[in-house]
């Protein structure tokens, strides 16, 4: 069988040949000069293994109901672990140097949950499950505890998110491999919202067909719509990276302008989704994310200039055509969820009039005694965990019976930052956040369209986190986590 050029160079750049491509391999075609653009390098064994670890930490924790199942927690602690192991071990024997500083956010939250553990502030008065007295003996110096059970649970997804975000950074994933990744995580989260598109219709009342739902709050795997609406506003802001990546590569001559639908037709999709449980603000958000999305790929389109473009009125009527049919898609599909979304329109509007006139809104009331709460330990907080447990002593009068009493438990803030802030205290959000700024300010001048909506993605995320509690879920925290901690190899122009 003979081979020309065109033959050698699809078997070069084919992805699905990549597995079975080994540094030094086809030496008589890999270092002839007429090929010099065509060969796609292998991804090393560290960022194979790496990688698919970090795939199925996400991936089984969103089946496990999103990290709220019973196994879920040894699920992904037991993969966080294994894919650090794997990092550093692998790495080593690979020449890479070992990167202590990817660990250092691990080791030291570790070293604070592990000395409030031993130092427990409160114990159960005798009698009485549900309350609690203050100790005498523990040191206020010292980080502490509520509940140091409570803590042991609620510490896990904290701590497997670093170690996770350790293992990418110490495995130094290129730029294929990260793409690799982040598809795969794209392609999955389509998968789950096309299962619970499916049950929505079929079996509205359970989750995933056999487990009933209380509240009505579900979708696909997720307990709460709104943690539901933060994990697809960070793969929407995937998906329109892609769409814009495509379409880039497409005015440099090295790709087709149809492939931006595959990115297109992704966000599409789970914007709709996210309308279906009746998540207020995630739709609210998605639809500016997808206007900005659109409004840039129209600037980009529109100032195509390459042999491969038509001319600029065929591009003008082809945008036109293609916004008209985007934007039917989303009104259809708001349209057919009209059942749904309209209690929660109602409900919007009730909450404006409150508002106005002159009402407090529980969110802000629940953010406001957080805060309050956060202020009476500012240093190392009440303990990983203890929020539900301390937020009675500071709650205002309101979720209340007429005797006094407390009539609904208040397990988060609806406020991420602040419930941390009163859990963690200063020296445990900055332990958490300091990191993040480091990530996305190495990236503040990137030219890499994919990695700035990457970031972009986390961005939202953490300013959602000022109105709801997302990092309380952990699919949600390790997404985020795979995002910021592997965005740095997407640089366009750079291998890693």
């Amino acid at each position: 069988m003979k081979l020309d050029r065109r033959g050698v160079i699809f078997l070069l750049r084919n992805p699905f040949l990549a597995p079975f491509r080994t540094t030094g391999s086809l030496p008589a075609i890999t270092n002839m000069s007429n090929y010099d653009n065509a060969s796609t390098p292998s991804l090393r064994r560290t960022e194979w293994m790496v990688g698919v670890l970090g795939f199925a930490t996400v991936a089984i924790t969103t089946w496990g109901f999103a990290g709220k199942s019973s196994w879920a927690p040894l699920g992904f602690t037991v993969l966080s672990f294994l894919a650090a192991a794997v990092s550093v071990l692998s790495s080593r024997r690979e020449g890479l140097r070992f990167n202590g500083r990817a660990f250092i956010p691990f080791i030291a939250f570790a070293l604070i949950v592990v000395a409030s553990i031993f130092n427990p502030s409160h114990q159960r008065v005798p009698g009485r499950a549900d309350a609690w007295m203050e100790r005498e003996a523990y040191l206020t110096w010292l980080p502490s505890t509520v509940a140091p059970a409570i803590t042991v649970s609620a510490m896990l997804p904290w701590l497997s998110a670093l170690l996770l975000g350790a293992a990418l950074r110490q495995a130094e994933l290129g730029r294929r491999a990260a793409r690799l990744l982040w598809g795969a995580l794209l392609g999955h989260c389509v998968l789950v919202a096309l299962v619970g598109i499916y049950f929505f219709f079929i079996d509205r009342g359970h989750i995933l067909g056999f487990v009933k739902a209380r509240q009505g709050y579900h979708f696909a795997t997720f307990l709460y719509r709104n943690h539901w609406s933060a994990f697809m506003l960070l793969h929407i802001a995937v998906a329109v990276g892609f769409a814009l990546s495509a379409l880039r590569a497409w005015q440099t001559g090295r790709g087709r302008l149809d492939s931006t639908s595959i990115g297109w037709g992704s966000a599409l999709v789970l914007t709709i989704t996210i309308a279906m449980p009746g998540s207020r603000s995630g739709l609210m958000i998605a639809l500016l994310m997808l206007m900005v999305g659109l409004g840039r790929f129209s600037w980009m389109l529109l100032r195509t200039h390459n042999s491969q473009a038509p001319t600029y009125l065929a591009r003008t009527v082809r945008l036109a055509v293609g916004l008209v049919f985007v934007g039917g898609i989303v009104i259809a599909g708001i349209a057919f969820n009209r059942d749904t979304i309209r209690p929660h329109w109602l409900r919007t509007q009730n909450q404006f009039k409150e508002v106005v006139a002159g009402q407090e809104d529980l969110r802000y009331s629940l953010s406001r005694d957080a805060c309050r709460m956060a202020f009476d330990r500012p240093v190392w907080g009440w303990g990983v965990g203890s929020f539900g447990l301390v937020f009675p002593l500071f709650q205002g009068n309101y979720l209340k019976s007429a005797s006094g009493e407390t009539s609904t438990r208040v397990m988060h803030a609806h406020n991420d930052w602040a419930e941390m802030a009163a859990e963690m205290g200063v020296v445990g959000v900055l332990v958490l956040t300091l990191p993040v700024i480091i990530l996305l300010a190495q990236g503040a001048r990137s030219t890499g369209v994919l990695k700035r909506w990457g970031r972009a993605g986390a961005v939202v995320l953490l300013a959602y986190a000022l109105i709801d509690f997302p990092f309380q879920c952990p699919a949600v925290l390790f997404m985020f986590t795979v995002l910021i901690c592997t965005a740095s190899a997407l640089d366009s122009g750079s291998p890693k």
